[in-house]
């Protein structure tokens, strides 16, 4: 089954190129949600594809207009036409999920591609998980790899995550458990509970990284928090080996752990 993070829509405000545009994303960024629509549908009237792309994410989620699913797609089609990497991702995903359409892995890797090839991170992190799972594309983990490569360059966690997999399974490239170790890692440094609860596995085994249960227990207890699958019985069990100083140094880290937050493209 296809694995596609963060939902239906990633929303993130498009390339600027007018100033009624400039002032529609600040406005938005402000939740000016009436001056933003007011602002961005100048560039739209022009046939400008960033008004285009964000005018659509404020019909795709109803903010200072009826929400309107089939405009925000009739929108980002436009700009997606035209170019634009994130109406072309949102393209993709929408494809790849048949929301409102008929699914079809193959136009979704199209979409994706596009969108990958002009450096977008999500579309690199989507085309690389049709590649390792022989959706729409055949199965070539090396080509997964080498678009997981690039949406992890930009530190986006769920590729991380995806390429510390292939890492430590050598498929599609060199089997490394330290890269992976260290891949993982920079995941759960963001918040990621699943490469937490990865992250202490290996902490607790040794996998790539020196064996230390007090770190295992410390991102057990954080990815117990998000009630990650497994994760509050790994903690209970690291915490009875070991001593009740450790336990509450590594409870007191965890308390005041926060993620490191990472822009996408």
């Amino acid at each position: 089954m296809i694995r596609i993070v963060g939902g239906m829509l990633i929303f993130g405000m498009a390339t600027l190129a007018f100033a009624d545009t400039a002032a529609g994303v600040k406005a938005l960024e402000n939740k000016d949600y009436a001056t933003a629509v007011r602002e961005f549908q100048p560039g739209v009237d022009r046939g400008e594809a960033a008004a285009e792309v964000n005018l659509g994410i404020m019909y795709a989620r109803g903010l200072g207009v009826e929400q309107d699913i089939e405009e925000a797609w009739r929108l980002f089609q436009l700009a997606a036409d035209q170019g634009n990497a994130q109406a072309q991702f949102r393209i993709g995903l929408r494809l790849s999920q048949g929301w409102g359409v008929q699914q079809n892995f193959v136009q979704a890797a199209e979409w994706y591609q596009r969108a990958a090839d002009q450096g977008d991170t999500l579309a690199a992190d989507s085309i690389g998980r049709l590649y390792e799972d022989g959706f729409g594309v055949e199965q070539d983990y090396k080509q997964a790899v080498k678009y997981y490569r690039m949406s992890a360059g930009s530190g986006y966690a769920p590729a991380e995550f995806n390429l510390a997999q292939l890492v430590e399974k050598g498929k599609g490239t060199k089997k490394d458990e330290a890269e992976a170790f260290g891949l993982y890692k920079k995941a759960a440094d963001k918040g990621m509970a699943s490469a937490q609860a990865k992250v202490s596995d290996m902490y607790e085994r040794g996998q790539g990284v020196t064996a230390d249960p007090e770190k295992a227990y410390f991102w057990a207890t954080l990815a117990a928090k998000q009630n990650e699958k497994n994760a509050e019985r790994r903690s209970a069990a690291l915490a009875a080996r070991l001593s009740g100083a450790a336990v509450a140094r590594a409870q007191k880290s965890a308390s005041e752990w926060k993620p490191v937050l990472a822009a996408t493209k």
